[in-house]
């Protein structure tokens, strides 16, 4: 899959703009605030229908306008397919050659997009609640059906919550069913990603990094003991269960639940060292871009279909080396490239073979 064509009205910093991509290497320099991110912020959101910087669609309108247009012709071998999607205050209605969805599950899929931005750069050393919500989108990526039962589950989360705070017990007892029985597809389709992440991860960290170590990705959870190898969805649900069981005082002390996949964690171990407490910037770096391309590597196997690949400002996050062993990983699979640079330096090498736009106040200049 890729993206041949991009065009925006009244999105972000752009009153109109139009791209034709090269199926390789696109390029956007410029200053920064000047909408560099922007166009990879669209083609993200062209794919996921959410944006990898705010919550609400409605920041993605111009400033002064009612509504914004976004639209991307993708290419899959031997069939086109137009995305779009109008976006106002109230809502965002996308359509897939030019009919309208109503589902949103019914527009996912047609696209895979990986993304890497700075502040991606924490998810390793910050709180758990950023690996948390990596973890979640990588899967909802892969699997969009996921992104209905995480919601579901955190709507539950938010009611057994309120019964808590105000005493319901019946409704304490109906709430905590069903949250730990959508905790259990939760955590199980986290357990299966997590399998697979480690299949992956410690090959490409080491093309990465240059480094013959192995790393490995651990999930932890109140709920688990040690082996989860064949574990199934109603053992788990019997598992939360037996726990909140054993946490339900201090939960009506706390008045929060104190049990489920809201809670859990992971962690990237090199050896022994777990990076988040002992990585070098180096290894946090490469860590985060081998998850990354593990992401890539997953849902290619599973569907057959290449990836896009979204680079924001990664002259400032990876050395020399780094970056071009990762740029050399992800031609050898054919994959499109988005990457945004203050200045072409980085990149001689790719010049030649890439397509140049440079990004000034909204305005796009095709080199």
């Amino acid at each position: 899959m890729q993206i041949k064509q991009l065009r925006l009205f009244h999105f972000r910093n752009y009153g109109y703009a139009h791209f034709e991509f090269h199926p390789g290497i696109n390029i956007f320099f410029g200053e920064n605030a000047h909408g560099k991110t922007n166009v990879l912020e669209a083609i993200y959101f062209l794919a996921t229908l959410q944006s990898f910087r705010i919550s609400e669609s409605k920041g993605l309108i111009q400033w002064g306008h009612p509504e914004a247009y976004l639209e991307g012709l993708f290419l899959r071998e031997t069939f086109d397919k137009k995305l779009s999607v109008l976006i106002n205050m109230e809502r965002q209605s996308p359509q897939i050659n030019g009919k309208m969805i109503r589902k949103s599950a019914d527009y996912f899929g047609s696209v895979q997009v990986i993304c890497f931005h700075p502040p991606d750069m924490q998810i390793l050393q910050g709180a758990p609640n950023l690996r948390r919500q990596y973890l979640d989108r990588a899967i909802f990526n892969f699997d969009p059906i996921y992104g209905v039962d995480i919601g579901n589950y955190y709507r539950a989360l938010l009611q057994r919550n309120a019964a808590l705070r105000f005493g319901r017990e019946d409704l304490v007892q109906i709430w905590g069913e069903r949250l730990h029985r959508l905790g259990a597809k939760v955590l199980l389709k986290r357990l299966q990603f997590i399998k697979k992440l480690n299949r992956l991860t410690s090959c490409l960290y080491r093309e990465i990094s240059g480094f013959l170590q192995q790393i490995s990705v651990r999930y932890r959870s109140d709920a688990l003991d040690s082996t989860t190898d064949g574990i199934d969805e109603p053992a788990l649900f019997d598992l939360l269960q037996k726990k909140q069981e054993q946490a339900i005082d201090q939960e009506r002390k706390r008045k929060r639940s104190l049990v489920g996949p809201h809670r859990d964690d992971f962690s990237v171990f090199i050896m022994e060292k777990d990076l988040r407490y002992y990585g070098s910037q180096g290894e946090i770096k490469s860590a985060i871009m081998a998850l990354k391309l593990s992401e890539r590597e997953i849902f290619e196997e599973d569907k057959g279909m290449h990836t896009l690949f979204l680079l924001d400002d990664i002259s400032s996050e990876l050395d020399d080396s780094r970056r071009e062993r990762l740029f050399g990983l992800l031609q050898e699979r054919k994959t499109q490239i988005f990457v945004t640079t203050t200045g072409l330096e980085d990149f001689k090498r790719y010049q030649k073979e890439a397509a140049l736009f440079k990004i000034e106040n909204g305005q796009v200049h095709r080199i």
